[in-house]
C-alpha cells in the first residue's frame, strides 16, 4: 500500500499504557480506504511495552511515524506534540485504546474537500472494555453551516451547552478532521483538564471561531472504547475549579463573537448544573454514604457553588438533572443519595 512522501493527513495516535490494544488499533488505521495519509505514534513515558511497539510499527511502515514526549497525565502534550510535528494539511486524533472503521477517513476527507470544510465531526460506538458486541450508538444532529453565524447557532453554542433535546453534541478532537493551518495560525492547543475541564470542547470552542464552513455528519466510524477507570471517570481535587474556569473561558470567546451576556449566563449555568450533577452521581457511587454526602456538602462551600437556579434554567435540563439540582438546593442529599443508587442500578442492567 503505496502512501505519499507529503500526505494529505496526518491521524496523530496518542499512546500510553496501551500495550494490550494499540496493534487493534493500528490494524484499523492500516486497513483504511483512504491512502493519502501519515500516522503520527505519540507516545509518553508509557510504563508498558508501548514504545518498543510503536518503534516497530515505525521501522516496518514507511508512513508510520515514532515521536514521544513527556508524560503529562492526560492528552494534552501528546496532543500538542502532534500538532507540532504533523506533516499533513489535515489532522486527526485517535486514543491508542479505541480503533475506527476502514471507511471514517476516506468519508470525512471526501466531506472536507467537497465542501471546503474547515473541520468536519462524525459521532461513535461506544464500548466497554472488550465487549464490541454491546456497542451503542452515539447519535449527533447533522449540519452544514456555510458562515460563521451558521456555526455559532449551530456548534458553538451547544458545544457551550446543548438546549436541543432527542441528540448529542461530539466536542471529541477524535471525531473530528481539522485544518492543520488554523490550528497553527491560530494558535492553538489542547489545554490540560485539571486547568480547563472538558479539553476537547475547549479546543472545538475556539477552533470554530476560526472557522467559516463546518459540518457534522451522523455517522458513527469512531469506536470509543469506555473504561471506568479512565481519566474521564475520576474527580480531582481541580476537577470543580476546572469546570468554572471552563465557563470563565469560554464565556470570553463567546463575548469575541458577539454572543449576549444572557445567552452566555444561560448556556454556562446550564453546562454547570449537567456536569456537577454527574459529579456528584460519581461520588455518590464511589463512596458510603456518610461520607460521600460530606465530601459533596464541602466541595459545594469549598467551591462556593451557587445552588440557585431560574425556571428557565431549570427547564433547559433533563429530568433527571433537574431533580438532582432541586434536591441539592434544599439540602436533601440523602434522598439524594438513594436516588443516585436506584438510577445506578437501572442504568447498569
Amino acid at each position: 500500500m503505496q502512501k505519499a512522501l507529503n500526505p494529505v493527513l496526518t491521524v496523530a495516535v496518542g499512546v500510553y499504557n496501551a500495550e494490550k490494544y494499540i496493534h487493534q488499533c493500528m490494524e484499523s488505521l492500516l486497513s483504511q480506504t483512504f491512502t493519502d495519509y501519515e500516522i503520527l505514534l505519540v507516545e509518553s513515558e508509557s510504563p508498558d511495552n508501548c514504545a518498543a511497539i510503536c518503534a516497530e510499527y515505525a521501522r516496518k511502515y514507511p508512513f508510520v511515524r515514532f515521536v514521544q514526549c513527556a508524560n503529562s497525565g492526560d492528552t494534552a502534550n501528546p496532543r500538542n506534540t502532534a500538532i507540532a510535528q504533523a506533516k499533513g494539511e489535515y489532522i486527526t486524533f485517535i486514543d491508542a485504546d479505541d480503533l475506527v472503521d476502514k471507511e471514517m477517513y476516506s468519508t470525512m476527507m471526501g466531506c472536507m474537500q467537497k465542501d471546503n470544510l474547515d473541520v468536519v465531526y462524525c459521532t461513535c460506538y461506544r464500548f466497554f472494555n472488550d465487549d464490541l458486541e454491546t456497542k451503542s450508538t452515539r447519535n449527533i444532529k447533522e449540519v452544514f453551516c456555510q458562515n460563521r453565524e451558521e456555526i455559532i447557532k449551530d456548534m458553538i453554542l451547544p458545544l457551550m451547552s446543548n438546549l436541543e433535546a432527542g441528540y448529542e453534541v461530539t466536542g471529541s478532537m477524535c471525531m473530528a478532521v481539522y485544518r492543520t493551518d488554523i490550528i497553527r495560525e491560530g494558535s492553538l492547543a489542547v489545554i490540560q483538564p485539571k486547568i480547563v475541564f472538558n479539553e476537547d470542547n475547549f479546543f472545538n470552542i475556539r477552533y470554530l471561531a476560526l472557522s467559516q464552513r463546518a459540518r457534522a455528519i451522523n455517522r458513527p466510524f469512531y469506536f470509543y472504547r469506555r473504561n471506568m477507570a479512565s481519566i474521564t471517570n475520576t474527580i480531582y481535587e481541580h476537577t470543580i475549579p476546572a469546570m468554572k474556569r471552563f465557563a470563565d473561558e469560554a464565556g470570553k470567546v463567546a463575548r469575541e463573537l458577539g454572543i449576549s451576556e444572557e445567552e452566555i449566563s444561560l448556556r454556562n449555568k446550564t453546562r454547570f448544573m449537567v456536569s456537577f450533577s454527574a459529579v456528584v452521581r460519581k461520588i455518590f457511587d464511589q463512596k458510603p454514604r456518610k461520607e460521600a454526602i460530606k465530601y459533596v456538602k464541602d466541595k459545594v462551600k469549598e467551591n462556593s457553588i451557587d445552588l440557585t437556579y431560574t425556571k428557565k434554567e431549570l427547564s433547559c435540563v433533563e429530568f433527571q438533572v433537574k431533580l438532582f439540582w432541586i434536591l441539592m438546593r434544599y439540602g436533601l442529599y440523602t434522598p439524594l443519595y438513594m436516588l443516585v443508587k436506584v438510577y445506578s442500578k437501572l442504568i447498569s442492567r
